[in-house]
């Protein structure tokens, strides 16, 4: 008997591919949950808790600079140094008069936000805030201040405030979609990564290429298959019974024995799990050869070779193994349609 080696036996890979198609909708199921994982999750992370949430307001003011004495306009107010003004004196003061006492200006500098674009008479103001209502007090606080100091320094003409949007909620980027991508690829990965890791640690005896793995015996065919396979089985096992009269097959199951059927008066069916009694290894022993039938799909190739070691161990002769209960479609996929047919004479 051959040792089993499951580093150096290799992968049937058609018989991996077959065992994936049976299980494809695996697959499906894990791509939608964990479409669904995935845009749940971003969901729940995306949700900023209420004492945390950004409201933001805009408003455009328009800057008329007067003229100095050369008759250009006055340039020492620019987009680098309104931030700065805005949260110095005078500005601040007057802005911190329109405003109720609750507000500081501390708030009110980290709230506030001032730039020029492009052009240098339009100044664009931003307050953010994590209320809507303050957010808006401030805006209106601020244009009124820039109002005033248009008309109080010498350098403008007039301030006027041109455009006010409302305090609004700011929100993120909508990235649902990634997130559900992500999450179905994921769980793809996962579950192919799975399946595969699980076919290639499985050792059921399903074809006979399996069997390879355990033993050089003889295959002697697919028992109880319809057409051609169940045909070469019987033929095999007509001819294993001529050349050795005293015959006996045993049927090697793992707890789902009572399923069988007897077809032969010498076939034995043993649960090894079970323990076997003496009078059966007095039929097995008695018998000039032995065939195996391994449950198809139900036993392991380490198993099989245990009990293969056990019947030698008696001293057993083991002519032939066959695999029993075999899938028809399986086998059909695997061989080919036009194996599986039974021959019309």
């Amino acid at each position: 008997m051959r040792e089993i080696k499951y580093a150096d036996a290799g992968m049937d890979m058609k018989k991996l591919g077959l065992c994936f198609m049976r299980k494809c909708w695996l697959v499906i199921v894990a791509a939608v949950v964990g479409a669904v994982i995935g845009g749940g999750v971003y969901t729940f992370t995306a949700i900023v808790p209420e004492a945390e949430r950004e409201y933001r307001a805009m408003s455009k003011v328009y800057l008329d600079f007067e003229v100095d004495e050369t008759g250009e306009v006055y340039q020492q107010y620019n987009g680098y140094t309104w931030n700065d003004l805005m949260a110095t004196n005078p500005i601040l003061d007057v802005t911190m008069q329109y405003l109720p006492e609750d507000y500081s200006k501390e708030e009110v500098m980290a709230a506030t936000k001032a730039e020029i674009l492009s052009d240098l008479r339009l100044l664009t103001i931003t307050i953010t805030t994590h209320d809507a209502e303050r957010c808006n007090a401030i805006l209106k606080a601020t244009g009124q201040s820039l109002t005033d100091l248009g008309n109080t320094a010498k350098e403008f003409r007039q301030i006027s405030v041109i455009q006010t949007t409302v305090a609004e909620l700011v929100t993120a980027d909508d990235r649902t979609e990634q997130a559900v991508i992500a999450g179905t690829v994921a769980a793809m990965v996962l579950m192919l990564l799975g399946m595969m890791f699980y076919y290639v640690l499985d050792d059921r005896i399903m074809a006979a290429s399996d069997l390879k793995q355990v033993t050089d015996v003889p295959f002697v065919g697919y028992a109880g298959a319809d057409g051609r396979f169940g045909a070469d089985y019987e033929e095999n096992l007509n001819y294993l019974q001529k050349k050795m009269k005293d015959l006996c097959i045993l049927t090697v199951t793992q707890g789902h024995f009572a399923e069988q059927k007897e077809q032969h008066k010498k076939e034995l069916f043993v649960d090894w799990k079970a323990g076997i009694t003496d009078e059966q290894w007095n039929r097995l022993c008695a018998a000039e050869g032995v065939v195996l039938v391994a449950d198809y799909g139900r036993v392991h190739a380490a198993y099989l070779a245990y009990v293969m070691e056990q019947i030698q161990l008696r001293e057993c002769r083991i002519a032939g193994i066959a695999i029993g209960g075999a899938d028809e479609k399986f086998l059909r996929r695997y061989y080919g349609h036009a194996f599986g047919r039974a021959d019309k004479a």
